[in-house]
C-alpha cells in the first residue's frame, strides 16, 4: 500500500435548459378546456419535449474530504464498476491522469515531445 492521499471533491454541474412548446401543441392535449401555458410544465418535468437550448452554469462544490489509496481504489471499483477489471496500476494511471490539471498534463506531454 502507497502512502498516497488523494482529495475527493464532489461537485453538482448545473445546466439551464430551455423548452418552446406551441400552444396549438399545448391545445391538443385537451381540446375540451382552454389552452393554459402551464400544461408546458408537466410536459417538460414528463421529458416529453425536446430541448430548444442550454447552457452550462457551472459547477457548485458540495464537499470534499481526503482518502488513502486503499479507499480511493475501493471507491473506483464500487463507482466505476465496469472498469473494476483493470489492474491496480491501470487504475492509479487513470487516477493520476484524471487528477493532473490540464495545463500539468500539456507541460507533460511537451517534455515528452522535446525529449
Amino acid at each position: 500500500m502507497s502512502d498516497e492521499k488523494y482529495v475527493v471533491v464532489t461537485a453538482i454541474s448545473q445546466f439551464r435548459m430551455r423548452y418552446v412548446v406551441p400552444m396549438s401543441e399545448l391545445q391538443k392535449e385537451n381540446e375540451l378546456a382552454p389552452v393554459d401555458p402551464k400544461w408546458a410544465l408537466d410536459g417538460v418535468t414528463c421529458q416529453d419535449y425536446d430541448e430548444f437550448s442550454q447552457e452550462h452554469l457551472g459547477e457548485v462544490i458540495t464537499d470534499w474530504h481526503v482518502e488513502d489509496e486503499d479507499h480511493i481504489l475501493h471507491r473506483f471499483n464500487t463507482e466505476n464498476d465496469y472498469l473494476a477489471g483493470w489492474s491496480k496500476e491501470q487504475k492509479l494511471n487513470w487516477i493520476r491522469k484524471s487528477g493532473t490539471s490540464f495545463a500539468r498534463r500539456q507541460e507533460q506531454k511537451n517534455d515528452e515531445d522535446n525529449s
